[in-house]
């Protein structure tokens, strides 16, 4: 087996990761939501120096605004994200493997699609947490690699 460059793996799990990092994007977004939803309290009671009026100012609708945006941004996200993790689990779907190497998909999927830690893909698999970080993984990413430079062949060529 050909050994591939670190900029190729780096570049075929930079791909894989796309999902992910989706993913991540809306977990802070909604985090984000829930601390604006979380603090109308904080919300500031303005007063007026005007004369005649009840001196009171809730300024509402800018809290609704950034409400509203902030949820169009996690739906944003979520539609990018499902395209995502579409893409990514048609690739690995794609990915021609040799009848004995299909528990390197597996592991893709565990990893990329699913987001599974090593150690929970280890006690899934039932390979040492070792073979798979220095044996499985490296080949899967080497598919991975050889099917993301076709792939790069075909749109650029």
């Amino acid at each position: 087996m050909r050994k591939i460059s670190r900029i190729k793996v780096n570049k075929a799990k930079e791909y894989l990761q796309q999902a992910y990092t989706a993913n991540e994007k809306i977990i802070q977004c909604n985090y984000i939501l829930e601390q604006l939803q979380a603090s109308p309290s904080k919300m500031t009671t303005s007063y007026k120096e005007n004369i005649g009026h009840s001196g009171i100012n809730n300024d509402v609708s800018g809290y609704v605004a950034k409400l509203i945006e902030q949820e169009e941004k996690i739906e944003a996200m979520k539609q990018e994200y499902q395209s995502k993790q579409f893409e990514i689990s048609n690739f690995i779907l794609s990915l021609s493997f040799k009848p004995e190497d299909e528990i390197l998909r597996r592991l893709l999927i565990l990893r990329y699609l699913n987001f599974k830690s090593f150690d929970e893909i280890y006690s899934m698999l039932n390979y040492s947490y070792n073979y798979i970080v220095q044996t499985m993984h490296p080949r899967a990413l080497e598919v991975v690699e050889r099917a993301l430079s076709k792939k790069s062949v075909v749109n650029n060529g």
